[in-house]
């Protein structure tokens, strides 16, 4: 059954942070709209997708209660979405705080954008740094968080 609520956003929001601190130009989801059974699935043994294979969506159609549900994938994706835009270039960050992801952007005219997951059970606290600027931030038990700054 696909997951409603937003506990496994942290999950979706390090493997997008993993693929861009890899080199990734983008990131695509296949399954953007399913129904509250995870379906309609692909059935493809060549492929080894069996007969039972409910996928996990980004907006969940509840044809019962005939609602819509927006996951916990639907608003990290969207944070990316609205912030990482095109042209911007993946720099350089590192750093670390247990539990935290991160990746950072820039573009040509200057402005950057750093994208803070915490995937833990409980708030962190951590320091960003850029040039001799710096600010301290915390990020909320399973949250993303996003800067823009210039």
């Amino acid at each position: 059954m696909p997951v409603y609520g937003f506990e496994d956003g942290g999950r979706w929001g390090r493997m997008i942070i993993a693929d861009l601190r890899n080199w990734a130009a983008g990131w695509i989801y296949w399954n953007m709209i399913l129904d509250h059974n995870g379906g309609p699935w692909l059935v493809s043994l060549e492929h080894e997708n069996p007969e039972d294979n409910p996928q996990h969506a980004v907006v969940i159609i509840d044809t019962e209660k005939k609602q819509s549900v927006y996951t916990g994938l639907y608003y990290y994706l969207a944070h990316f979405s609205k912030f990482v835009r095109p042209g911007a270039v993946r720099i350089g960050s590192e750093g670390g705080v247990e539990g935290l992801s991160f990746v950072a952007f820039q573009y040509a005219n200057g402005a950057k954008v750093l994208e803070v997951v915490n995937s833990g059970k409980a708030e962190a606290g951590y320091a960003v740094q850029d040039g001799g600027r710096s600010f301290r931030a915390s990020a909320p038990a399973t949250s993303i968080t996003t800067f823009l700054w210039q």
